[in-house]
């Protein structure tokens, strides 16, 4: 037995493949297989049956454990396959030569890992975030973001500071790299250096938030990422949208949530002359204050505008926090008010507009024409 067991398959100077080596390899890999089933299902069903189920942490930790079971598969596949020697032989292959650095291929798998690591912390870190400041009233979505990502980005830069010193480059070489790109960004990339620039102006200072409800060139649309150098925007149609950061920063925005939850908004209006404006003052009023989504703790203001050329204008003002559907709260309440306005007997007023005739009796048929009109009337009223 131990004879058939000991069979070569495969031999080399470096590594020899017998049959009782493709076997514990065989083993391993259906093993790993099982515990990857039996892991995906324990976590499953443990995060499933907490009262507050998240995906996202779900997700890291599924990932975390896989990547876990499938290195510890390997390191197991490679100690009982005996191929140290082959790993040393391919981790130390020189793929090129830096400044007098070598650099192999087992070092670029060190910076891989390390970055790796980085992007795995960050997800932690974005989880603690979260649960943490889910409990302070003081931090909102927008807040939370910009911690996230301003930790995120700290993460990355010391990973790859980490990652390149690790593998033997030196500092003053980055540094030089560094001073040469911001030259050649002055140069021919002023405006991604701007972008850049803006978005670390956005992070830091905050003039737009992530949950925002921002207006840009008569655009409005809910603000649902901020990067580096651009941010991601939802339309009310549905559409994502990519602005460059600088005209979030150089451009005027008009940021409805800024500072407040509540907007005030307002609704104009026209009446026939003779209308009781004391009435249609009411209804104004009455038909803003009830609806659900105008604040009851601000003031509502209706105001008596002009004495227009068709009729008398009212406009109606008042503070709502749906700023997002803000079309649909509008036209609920311009329905409303033409329902009070038919109940009350209140019109609203169409174009008119008054022709006067004028007799001449030197102009012929025309004369006639303007004889016949003044006979019947001076003058006649179209609307």
């Amino acid at each position: 037995m131990s004879d058939i067991l000991n069979y070569t398959l495969y031999e080399s100077d470096v590594f020899e493949l017998t049959l009782s080596k493709l076997l514990l390899l065989l083993i391993i890999v259906f093993a790993t297989r099982f515990l990857l089933k039996l892991f995906r299902r324990l976590v499953h069903r443990q995060l499933r049956s907490l009262d507050r189920f998240d995906k996202e942490k779900e997700a890291i930790i599924l990932r975390v454990g896989r990547t876990t079971i499938v290195l510890l598969a390997v390191v197991l596949a490679i100690s009982g396959l005996g191929l140290y020697d082959v790993l040393e032989l391919l981790l130390s292959y020189r793929i090129f030569k830096l400044e007098g650095v070598n650099i192999s291929l087992g070092k670029i798998l060190v910076l891989v890992l390390i970055i790796i690591f980085a992007r795995i912390l960050s997800r932690f870190v974005r989880i603690i975030l979260r649960k943490n400041f889910s409990r302070k009233a003081w931090i909102d979505e927008g807040k939370e973001y910009t911690i996230y990502k301003l930790t995120k980005y700290g993460l990355y830069g010391f990973a790859l500071i980490a990652g390149l010193t690790s593998i033997g480059i030196d500092m003053k070489l980055i540094i030089g790299g560094i001073g040469a790109l911001l030259v050649g960004i002055g140069f021919g990339l002023q405006h991604l250096f701007y972008d850049l620039v803006a978005g670390l102006v956005i992070l830091f200072e905050g003039p737009v938030k992530v949950g925002d409800v921002i207006e840009v060139n008569g655009l409005v649309a809910r603000v649902q990422q901020i990067d580096i150098r651009t941010s991601k925007v939802l339309t009310r149609d549905g559409k994502y949208i990519i602005i460059p950061n600088s005209n979030l920063v150089g451009e005027k925005v008009v940021n409805w949530s800024h500072g407040t939850e509540l907007t005030r908004f307002s609704i104009s209006t026209r009446v026939k002359f003779g209308s009781d404006t004391q009435q249609v003052k009411e209804i104004l009023y009455g038909c803003a204050l009830r609806h659900p989504d105008v604040s009851k703790n601000r003031e509502i203001i209706v105001r008596f505008e002009d004495f227009g050329e068709n009729g008398l204008h009212f406009n109606v003002y008042f503070w709502a926090r749906k700023t997002w559907v803000v079309e649909t709260l509008l036209s609920e309440i311009r329905f409303e008010i033409d329902k009070e306005f038919r109940a009350n007997g209140i019109q609203v007023p169409y174009p008119q507009r008054d022709l006067h005739f004028i007799p001449n009796a030197d102009a012929g048929p025309q004369g006639d024409f303007g004889r016949s009109a003044g006979s019947r009337g001076s003058g006649f009223s179209s609307q």
